[in-house]
């Protein structure tokens, strides 16, 4: 399948709302995302359209021909590091390369800076995944606010390897 790679903008709120919160329902959903969908269900139009707009942070989606969102990457920036962060892909646009599309989308929005992002303990695809585009663990974890007794690790992209 072909996909078109974009930037989301402020008129994309809507779609950018309805893929988020199919993300948030999604069951791999507790191990993927830490914001509740009972929270995000709630978000005012503004700040949808904020999330959109690509000021604070871009999200890169996936388009069909037909113009549905098929998955979706955020990414955004702190004192030289981007931090890849939101990656959703729905269940149909799985396995299809979809992800690696978008990954190298925001790896290239870097624009040679560093690349972290951080995947949950019990999310062993993702950290699959990761470590094919060439991301390491760098010894750094947070507590899983829901569960103290679960982590999310910290990993950078080294080297971005020839398939991804």
């Amino acid at each position: 399948m072909t996909y078109r790679i974009r930037q989301t903008r402020r008129e994309d709120w809507e779609k950018l709302r309805e893929l988020r919160l199919v993300a948030l329902q999604d069951p791999v959903a507790p191990v993927a995302f830490y914001e509740p969908y009972e929270e995000a269900v709630h978000l005012t139009r503004g700040e949808w359209e904020r999330r959109a707009s690509g000021r604070e942070a871009v999200t890169f989606i996936g388009e069909t021909e037909a113009g549905n969102w098929a998955g979706m990457v955020g990414a955004f920036s702190r004192q030289r590091v981007v931090y890849v962060v939101g990656v959703y892909m729905r269940p149909e646009h799985r396995g299809t390369g979809l992800a690696r599309e978008l990954m190298r989308a925001a790896i290239a929005w870097a624009d040679g800076n560093e690349v972290r992002l951080r995947v949950h303990e019990g999310n062993q695809r993702a950290a699959r995944f990761y470590a094919s585009l060439g991301f390491r663990p760098t010894g750094d974890a947070d507590a899983d606010p829901r569960d103290p007794s679960l982590h999310a690790y910290e990993l950078a992209l080294t080297e971005l390897t020839e398939d991804a």
